[in-house]
């Protein structure tokens, strides 16, 4: 039997620790130095997508970003990040969903993933998440992808 991505995900998050994946970044100076070019208003709308563990929503909390969401298909790495980020994880709008059954409730200025898209592997589902971008996406795309 398959284990279903959600149970896999799950189970990554709750056996290992942020800093014994190969994805982890302690800052994630790529996609900052990225979103910081791109002279966002504070106030803009900002997701980032498959987000797991990551230090990206840290940051932009850091810089004085106002309207975060983090995307995640694992609820325990979600009820990690909140308990890092203790307090400022109120300050923070949460979804978990596999990013396949995501349906925006409204546009993002910037959409930002490091870790989904290139998990996407069957046409269907790379169309389907292209037509979320072209429909939720106002300003900014930033896509990091392996090959």
């Amino acid at each position: 039997m398959n284990k279903s991505l959600e149970e896999h995900w799950q189970e990554v998050y709750h056996k290992k620790n942020e800093n014994e994946v190969s994805w982890f970044q302690k800052s994630p100076k790529l996609s900052l130095d990225f979103i910081c070019s791109l002279n966002l208003n504070l106030d803009s709308h900002i997701i980032d997508i498959g987000a797991g563990e990551s230090r990206l929503v840290d940051n932009l909390l850091s810089l004085g970003y106002t309207n975060i969401s983090v995307l995640d298909i694992s609820l325990k790495s979600i009820e990690k990040t909140k308990k890092r980020l203790g307090l400022k994880s109120k300050l923070v709008n949460w979804i978990v969903s596999d990013i396949n059954d995501f349906k925006p409730k409204h546009k993002y200025d910037l959409w930002h993933d490091r870790a989904a898209f290139h998990f996407l592997t069957q046409k269907e589902d790379i169309d389907r998440y292209t037509k979320t971008v072209n429909g939720f996406v106002s300003k900014a795309l930033v896509i990091g992808t392996f090959s």
